[in-house]
């Protein structure tokens, strides 16, 4: 079982959407890592979580520049690093982790992307407004992820595109170890290589 394009899952905070996320193979898993975050895990849950799951990447998600980035991200078990503040991009890079940048608009994707000498693993682009041939336009130079504007019915034209791949926002347990899936697994499901009949 595999997905057909590149998919992220950001917010991560609890076991069950990382369990289920893992295992429709998805390719990383984002976790907010900075105290007041509203999807905030810290290192011991981080470790609880993760400690179950193999196959995926780890994302540490950071929103804020009042924090150093090493010092956020010590202790966490990373593979890659997401910031949203054009200011924290060559901070980011001296990591020596692969780094992503959260984009509102068009002008903070070419503007982050410029401003990291071309080196950002991708631009995850998430916006209430998007204009399609610009986004397609801007992909074929930029290696972009797309955060909105789609659903189950839609995603497969993404797919066909120069898209880099999507991202899906995780989201609470109503309890612990019960999580409406519905609106992820339409998406996921939508996505999935069936083996059998591509043989």
């Amino acid at each position: 079982m595999a997905l057909r394009t590149f998919v992220k899952v950001s917010g991560i905070n609890n076991l069950s959407d990382a369990r289920y996320c893992a295992g429709m193979e998805v390719d990383q898993l984002g976790f907010e890592i900075e105290e007041g975050a509203s999807n905030y895990t810290d290192i011991q849950k981080f470790k609880e979580i993760s400690e179950w799951l193999s196959g995926v990447a780890y994302v540490g998600e950071i929103t804020s520049t009042g924090t150093a980035i090493k010092t956020l991200i010590d202790g966490y078990q990373l593979d890659a690093i997401q910031i949203e503040n054009i200011s924290q991009i060559a901070e980011a890079l001296e990591t020596g982790l692969p780094v992503s940048f959260l984009a509102h608009d068009m002008e903070a994707v070419r503007a982050a992307w410029e401003a990291s000498g071309k080196q950002l693993a991708y631009v995850l682009f998430d916006a209430s407004e998007i204009k399609e041939d610009v986004l397609m336009g801007l992909s074929k130079d930029i290696p972009m992820v797309l955060a909105s504007g789609f659903d189950a019915e839609t995603v497969t034209e993404l797919v066909k595109s120069d898209l880099k791949g999507i991202a899906i926002q995780g989201g609470n347990e109503i309890r612990p170890g019960y999580k409406d899936f519905d609106e992820m697994a339409d998406i996921l499901e939508t996505l999935e290589i069936d083996d059998l009949a591509d043989e």
